[in-house]
């Protein structure tokens, strides 16, 4: 099993079980179209990682993967190639967000357990930065007009005195040097970067929103309310036109749709 481009294992499904990763990838004569099918590409053994596996992050170029076994409190390094694990990094506190930066060789990894997110080299592993937000560092996402890493975060009662129950994004740099702080209303869960702007779209589900930031005046812009469910979660940009806000698992298959 060969990627050839990001966008390419990207689409990829991953679908996790506390022993293994199932890899699922869209048919290239399907991508595109309608109706979209899934085929089996593989079926990757992780022996002795327990519990559940969060988000992941991929080097391209070196066809790795890298899967936050959260559960297990490691970070599992996956050879895309042989489909084996190569190499695992221990002792991280609940992993869950991951970011692979192929300019500078570095991995980012957010803890949601100790609110750390940690900067490793691509190749030895070794920790390079290691930076602490309050609590529940979790999703990742890069601004690569900015060329900052972006971790969503809870608890930023730390920031500008406000009261616990709050959250924020924080911006690093590509040296994980803090830079910029965003306080939003509760702890984000995904969001997404704006294609052709430089607006943030930020699911937080226990506020029952999506606020849309300023990324690039670090300010909130407005905020719009999610009525038709709960837990909002997932969230993909569609087609440059509009945003996807897809509920969670309590509400499977309940999805809104916000005009951008």
């Amino acid at each position: 099993m060969k990627y050839r481009d990001a966008n390419a294992l990207l689409a990829t499904l991953i679908l996790a079980s506390p022993m293994a990763l199932v890899l699922v990838a869209l048919n290239n004569h399907a991508v595109g179209q309608a109706w979209q099918v899934l085929s089996l590409e593989a079926h990757i053994p992780l022996p002795n990682v327990k519990g559940r596996i969060d988000h992941s992050g991929v080097d391209v170029l070196r066809q790795r993967l890298f899967v936050a076994a959260v559960e297990n409190h490691t970070l599992e390094v996956i050879d895309l190639t042989s489909g084996r694990r190569v190499h695992t990094i221990t002792d991280l506190a609940e992993p869950q967000g991951v970011f692979y930066d192929a300019s500078t060789n570095r991995l980012f990894v957010a803890c949601g357990l100790d609110g750390v997110t940690k900067v490793f080299d691509g190749t030895g592993f070794q920790v390079l930065a290691t930076v602490k937000f309050p609590d529940d560092a979790d999703n990742i996402r890069y601004d690569g007009r900015s060329k900052s890493v972006i971790v969503g975060y809870a608890g930023a009662k730390q920031l500008r005195k406000r009261v616990e129950g709050t959250g924020g994004l924080g911006f690093l740099d590509l040296d994980g040097k803090k830079i910029a702080d965003i306080v939003i209303d509760a702890h984000p869960e995904s969001f997404q970067l704006e294609h052709s702007g430089s607006r943030l779209f930020v699911n937080v589900p226990e506020k029952h929103e999506i606020e849309v930031i300023d990324a690039a005046k670090h300010s909130v812009l407005t905020r719009w309310p999610v009525t038709s469910g709960e837990n909002n979660f997932p969230m993909a940009q569609r087609d440059g036109s509009d945003y996807q806000c897809t509920h969670g698992p309590e509400y499977m298959g309940c999805t809104c749709w916000y005009q951008r």
